[in-house]
């Protein structure tokens, strides 16, 4: 017979690894992966510095650990809109689909404090070369990025391979990054005192009419 102290040992180290985790994406995201030491990601989960070892292998296992778990986080702010889209080769539901996605994805990095963490890590993370960028990159960034352009294709009737198509929309997914990124920036440049869902909405309000004004610009004419 199993008893209900017997489980808590389990429990506790899911807790455990889960602040790891968190700490460690806010760590290497305002640090960067070499200045930060194992005594500081262990002081901040509130564990012993032998925890990050048992959970992830050592330091360089817990990393990208991480950006698993952030991948998986932005995962499920846009994977079930991407998933449930079948735009049936309408331009028009094709620019709406992706317009609500964006939508979403700014809602999710612009109105959850969550998001100033991940932002920093993948920033700092993506920035070079490695394991870590090889990981996020292929089961992450590639494959959202290739969906999207499928719907920005569509809804110009260019080709979503295109450079044009590709470039495009890291363009318009950078901005909502940056509103991320340099949130204190603009905050500070627009005079608010805080960032709420007023303000939020405004920046989601000149980036949607900024993807408007790309696919109208870019819409290819039919002959």
């Amino acid at each position: 017979m199993t008893s209900k102290s017997a489980s808590n040992p389990v429990k506790a180290g899911d807790q455990t690894r889960t602040a790891l985790l968190m700490a460690g994406i806010r760590l290497f995201g305002t640090k960067g992966f070499e200045a930060t030491s194992t005594r500081e990601i262990a002081a901040a989960a509130d564990t012993n510095i032998a925890s990050i070892a048992y959970h992830f292998g050592g330091k360089e296992g817990l990393r990208l650990a991480c950006a698993e778990m952030v991948g998986r986080r932005i995962r499920s702010v846009v994977g079930p809109a991407l998933e449930a889209i079948d735009p049936k080769g309408d331009p028009v539901l094709a620019q709406a689909a992706f317009e609500r996605v964006l939508m979403g994805v700014a809602d999710f990095m612009l109105g959850q404090v969550e998001a100033r963490d991940i932002a920093g890590f993948m920033v700092r993370e993506l920035g070079a070369p490695g394991a870590v960028l090889d990981r996020v990159y292929t089961e992450f960034i590639l494959p959202v990025h290739r969906r999207l352009c499928a719907l920005l294709g569509l809804a110009t009737g260019q080709d979503p391979e295109s450079d044009l198509i590709r470039i495009g929309t890291f363009s318009i997914a950078g901005q909502v990054a940056y509103f991320r990124i340099g949130q204190a920036i603009v905050a500070r440049r627009m005079e608010w005192k805080t960032v709420g869902q007023d303000e939020v909405e405004a920046v989601k309000a000149v980036i949607l009419s900024n993807i408007r004004a790309f696919i109208a610009t870019n819409r290819k004419q039919k002959p």
